[in-house]
Order: C-alpha cells, then sequence, then structure tokens
C-alpha cells in the first residue's frame, strides 16, 4: 500500500499545474455560459418589448418565464457539455501518461520497471490518479452549478423560494446527455463505479496496444469499443429498472475482472521498457 501511495503522490505532484488548468477551464467556461444565456435572455426581452438591451431586464417578469421554459435547461446542457470536454481531456490524459512514461530509457517508466515492487503498483497508482481527477472535475462542476444559479439569482432578483426551484430544476433534468445523474444508485452506478471501470478498460486497451505493438492499436481499440458495445447491449435488453440494476451489476463485475486480470498479465509478462 505504502509502494502505491508513494507511486500516486508522484504522479500527483505531474500533473497538479494541469489538473488546476482544466478547473480553471472548467470555472471559466461556466462564467462565460451562464453570461452567454443571459444576455440571450435580455437580446429576447428587449427584441418582445422593443426595448434597449440592458441588465434590468432581467428582473422583468418574462425573464423568469423565459428561465423557467428553456433558459436553466439549455444553461444546463452547454455546462454538461463543457463538463464532457472536460472528462474527455482527462481520459485523453490517461493514455498519454503511459505514452510519456514507457517510450525510452530516459523516461520515468524505465526507473519505475527498475524498482523492486510489483509492476502492477505502477498501474494502481496511475489509475487512482485518473479517477481522482475525473471525481474532481464533477464535484467541481456540482458544486459551480450552484454559483452559476447564485449569479442568475442576483441578477434577476431571484426569491429564495424561486432559487430552491431552479436548483431543483437543475438537479432533475431529463436531458439526454446527462453526465451526473440526478438519482442516487444511478449516480453511484455511474458517475462513481462507471468512472473507475471506465478507467480500467482503457487501461486493459494501453496494455494490449504496448504487449501487441501495432496489431495491439486494434486490438486495443476492439477491446475499448467492443465493452461499450456491449454495455449498450445489456442496457438495451433490460426490460424494468431493477432488472436493469442487476444486469449493469453482473457485467461491471465481470468486466472489472476481465480488465484487471488482463492488465495484471500483459503487465507483467508482456510489456516493458
Amino acid at each position: 500500500m505504502n509502494n502505491i501511495l508513494n507511486l500516486y503522490n508522484i504522479e500527483l505532484k505531474r500533473i497538479y499545474k494541469l489538473y488546476l488548468g482544466l478547473l480553471g477551464f472548467l470555472l471559466v467556461g461556466n462564467i462565460a455560459l451562464v453570461s452567454n444565456s443571459i444576455n440571450k435572455i435580455i437580446s429576447q426581452i428587449a427584441s418582445q418589448t422593443n426595448s434597449k438591451k440592458s441588465i434590468g431586464l432581467m428582473k422583468l417578469k418574462e425573464a423568469k418565464f423565459i428561465l423557467y421554459e428553456h433558459g436553466l435547461s439549455n444553461l444546463y446542457n452547454d455546462t454538461t457539455l463543457l463538463l464532457g470536454l472536460v472528462v474527455i481531456l482527462c481520459l485523453i490524459y490517461g493514455l498519454v501518461i503511459w505514452y510519456r512514461d514507457f517510450i525510452g530509457r530516459n523516461k520515468t517508466g524505465y526507473t519505475l520497471f527498475m524498482l523492486p515492487q510489483n509492476k502492477f503498483n505502477i498501474y494502481i497508482a496511475k489509475a487512482i490518479t485518473l479517477v481522482i481527477m475525473i471525481y474532481g472535475v464533477m464535484i467541481t462542476q456540482m458544486l459551480v452549478w450552484i454559483i452559476d444559479i447564485s449569479i442568475i439569482k442576483v441578477i434577476a432578483n431571484i426569491n429564495n423560494q424561486d432559487y430552491m426551484s431552479f436548483l431543483d430544476i437543475f438537479t432533475t433534468q431529463n436531458s439526454m446527455i446527462n453526465l451526473i445523474q440526478p438519482y442516487f444508485i444511478d449516480f453511484i452506478m455511474i458517475n462513481v463505479i462507471g468512472v473507475i471501470l471506465a478507467v480500467v478498460v482503457i487501461f486493459t486497451g494501453v496494455m494490449i496496444q504496448k504487449s501487441f505493438k501495432i496489431p495491439g492499436v486494434i486490438l486495443g481499440c476492439l477491446y475499448i469499443f467492443g465493452s461499450i458495445f456491449l454495455y449498450g447491449y445489456v442496457t438495451s435488453i433490460a426490460n424494468y429498472q431493477d432488472q436493469r440494476l442487476m444486469i449493469h451489476a453482473i457485467y461491471y463485475i465481470i468486466l472489472f475482472v476481465i480488465s484487471v486480470g488482463l492488465s495484471y498479465t500483459l503487465l507483467n509478462k508482456k510489456v516493458y521498457v
């Protein structure tokens, strides 16, 4: 365990500036999207009332109506897409950390592989780093959503009752692009366990590629996309919620065991610096 934590600390020290940059990008992007949403509402109200565009128009009841009808929904969708972009960048980094470390004898991976420890500790440390990065991004976005609504509350002079109503709309969105699930069981299955599984599958794809070189590129991609396809298939065959939960749990366990077992075997027997 100490070896894993030491390796994790090494990874954390190497990526904290990049990670802070991603979180900063997420925050600035949210502020820009809120500003754009408010500007659109002001423009729409100014056009309807033949008024000059001003921030004061956000205090009109027409502004609140637009917010309730589609303004909040559009803002949620836009910020969710931004969140998705940042999560994708984290996953791309998950690929980069292997190829950054394990190409050439002067790379960090060479030193790590020479240490008297199980090579799989390196895999675990990198996986923990990436999982925590994604968890941090999701938690940050949930907190920033509160800031987004608070900005709108101040500008539109919304009372506390309407403010709680706006938050409720955000937390119960039925959008097709929900990345953070609003219900507890779905959140645990997708946003907690699902994130871990996604990282493990991607890392397994990397292990396959590094084990079989050029053919491994195709095999690794097939493994990753095959896992996604099977997830969609097992989801489609479930007829009701309890059955879907059971099928997902079984699929998660099987895919996790296969991925970790395959990665362990390949990393210790096929992957070399």
